[in-house]
């Protein structure tokens, strides 16, 4: 199992992002500590996804930096893959796997967990109240369920810093609430997290920083 580290800033200077001619963002600068959440707002199309990406090292920058614990995320010493859990907007899943099979093998690629946690796999889907469905294919359950899968993995995996791109879409009431108390643990915990979202959960989740992104 990989060491995670239990110290942690992420700091963003003058990050600017460009697709062909289009800007996506431009000169962010802004810091992340331990027990610190970053709320990210703002309207579709304004970049938020593209900046969750570029924080961790799939989307390229054009100019500015993202460090962790000061070492550059595309410098060979950077520890940041040991480190990050990264859901997307989309979800990671196979439609050809089941429920728990989609858990087993993302597991299994998440060098923070030791061995694939048969039993914890299934205390994380009863947590959704989804372990009815383990054995469903992803394919046969509803966009909510599939967003739960995905969000499983947050009881799976010990790393600290979790990226998040819109993780409340798609879910109920229910498991709102079951997700921000999530939230809390971790932050209490030590953890950082970085998520994107319609809803402004500041209020919910303990030392939440907001940034906005676009004219909102």
């Amino acid at each position: 199992m990989e060491e995670v580290l239990n110290n942690l800033e992420i700091s963003i200077d003058r990050a600017s992002c460009f697709k062909g001619n289009n800007m996506i963002f431009e000169n962010i600068s802004y810091s992340v500590k331990n027990s610190e959440m970053m709320l990210i707002m703002g309207p579709n199309g304004c970049g938020k996804t593209t900046f969750i990406k570029s924080i961790c090292g799939i989307q390229k920058l054009e100019s500015g930096s993202i460090k962790l614990n000061s070492i550059d995320i595309n410098s060979d010493s950077s520890e940041h893959l040991n480190n990050i859990l990264y859901i997307g907007h989309k979800n990671s899943l196979n439609n050809d796997l089941t429920v728990f099979e989609n858990l087993e093998y993302l597991c299994a690629f998440d060098k923070s967990v030791d061995s694939i946690p048969e039993q914890e796999i299934k205390k994380s889907l009863e947590y959704f109240g989804i372990a009815k469905f383990k054995d469903y294919l992803v394919s046969k359950i509803s966009e909510g369920n599939k967003k739960k899968t995905s969000l499983a993995r947050l009881l799976l995996s010990k790393k600290k810093i979790w990226l998040l791109d819109e993780p409340l879409s798609f879910i109920d009431s229910e498991g709102n609430v079951k997700i921000l108390d999530l939230f809390n643990k971790h932050i209490t915990n030590g953890g950082l997290i970085i998520l994107s979202s319609h809803i402004d959960i500041s209020k919910d989740v303990t030392n939440t920083k907001k940034y906005y992104m676009g004219n909102s």
